[in-house]
């Protein structure tokens, strides 16, 4: 028998918040708006809020 996959950590809402100072935080991401933009070249004609 093969070595089964090791199992997923769960992670809780509260860790998955980034420290001020991680280094690994990137706050030059772009909203999804703006990647699509920026990697499709679309325009955005109109956007729905979901409530």
């Amino acid at each position: 028998p093969q070595p089964s996959a090791p199992r997923p950590r769960h992670v809780s809402a509260e860790e998955d918040i980034p420290e001020d100072d991680d280094p690994d935080l990137d706050e030059s991401a772009l909203s999804g708006q703006e990647l699509i933009v920026r990697e499709l070249g679309a325009t955005v004609v109109e956007e729905f809020t979901n409530e």
